[in-house]
């Protein structure tokens, strides 16, 4: 029953998706959304601009879902081709800290859905914590049923599932840190280090180990495991060894470009992106941008930031710094793998940027 209801909602929304359908349809594909989910116009459950007071000034929610009189979660809907603005949170948190009864979820509805998640005990403003492709064989699309039905909505159960998502969320980021430090390690010091603690345990001199050591060089590149995001220790000598696992070496075309390397990929895309919208301060170029790789590196980062290592990370040339309708020169993240590369290309996509994978054969 949850795969018919999430196939019919695939079918009622990506049927705007697949037209560009004005935001005013858009929303009254969502409304009927609602009703496949069964909450009831005529019972007062689905409230369309829904009236809210901030400040002096009275503003309209998208949608508001009620039960029993009481506000449960609220929705904000944007065209398919909308990207996700910074402004369009704090219009969605507004809402959902601003109703009547305050509510600790908002959904964002645009090209996919999007949960947000207010966490009382938190000082911070309300996060994402899942995030569902529209496609009928999507497994979170029937999770997003269960947690969304009239008939199986529960404000517990639902704040349970945003912990939780939260904590995975939190840990995921920990990890891709820690795999960025290591990328970032060129030399490959950081497991050589290891490598000489282990052989000094096991009662060889130093002399010894830095024998061994100096004959190797180590180099850390990213496996092909979008899963498990396992990183391949490739050890070079000259003397032949056991295959190893290469890492990805998939390149993308973009707009019709010879074959680019994840990298300059990256690159092109944020200056196809700046190109095609100027004007736009450092702040709105980075709530866009770094939003596709929210960790340490970010995207993009103001030159001026940067310094000593952490400036090879980045492509400082001249010719490859932005300038921002507020004066940050801005430069581009060059550390790219399998396992980051993938939302920068959905986002080339979604801009209309044309893009091909070259994958070499074996």
């Amino acid at each position: 029953m949850r795969n018919e209801t999430w196939s019919e909602i695939c079918y009622v929304l990506g049927s705007g998706i697949k037209d560009s359908v004005l935001e005013k349809e858009y929303e009254n594909a969502v409304v009927n959304c609602m009703m496949i989910l069964g909450w009831k116009k005529f019972k007062g459950e689905i409230e369309t601009q829904y009236a809210v007071q901030t400040g002096h000034e009275k503003k309209y929610a998208d949608i508001v879902i009620m039960k029993d009189g009481m506000e449960q979660f609220v929705i904000e809907v944007k065209r398919p081709v909308h990207v996700l603005q910074e402004e369009d949170e704090r219009q969605l948190f507004s809402y959902m800290r601003l109703l009547r009864h305050k509510v600790s979820f908002g959904l964002y509805i645009g090209d996919k859905i999007r949960l947000y998640y207010d966490d009382d005990s938190s000082q911070q403003f309300p996060e994402p914590v899942f995030s569902v492709e529209i496609n009928e064989n999507n497994p979170d699309g029937i999770t997003f049923t269960e947690l969304f039905s009239k008939d199986t909505f529960d404000t517990r159960t639902l704040t349970e599932f945003c912990k939780k998502q939260k904590d995975a969320i939190s840990e995921k980021n920990r990890i891709n840190e820690e795999v960025n430090r290591l990328l970032a390690d060129d030399t490959g010091q950081t497991f050589k280090d290891l490598l000489r603690k282990m052989y000094l345990e096991k009662g060889k001199s130093k002399e010894w180990s830095d024998a061994v050591l100096s004959k190797i060089r180590l180099e850390v590149s990213p496996a092909n495991d979008r899963v498990a995001m396992k990183q391949t220790l490739q050890i070079k000598t000259d003397m032949p060894l056991a295959s190893f696992k290469p890492h990805d070496r998939t390149r993308y075309g973009l707009l019709g470009s010879r074959p680019l390397p994840k990298r300059k990929l990256v690159l092109e895309v944020v200056r196809n992106f700046v190109k095609n919208n100027p004007g736009k301060t450092y702040d709105e170029y980075s709530g866009i941008l770094n939003r596709l790789r929210p960790d340490s590196q970010g995207v993009i980062r103001p030159l001026d930031a940067l310094s000593g290592k952490r400036l090879i990370r980045y492509f400082t040339e001249e010719h490859n710094r932005f300038l921002s309708s507020d004066g940050v020169i801005f430069v581009v993240c060059n550390q790219w793998g399998d396992f980051n590369i993938e939302p920068v290309v959905k986002f080339a996509e979604s801009q209309g940027y044309d893009v091909v994978r070259y994958v070499p054969e074996d």
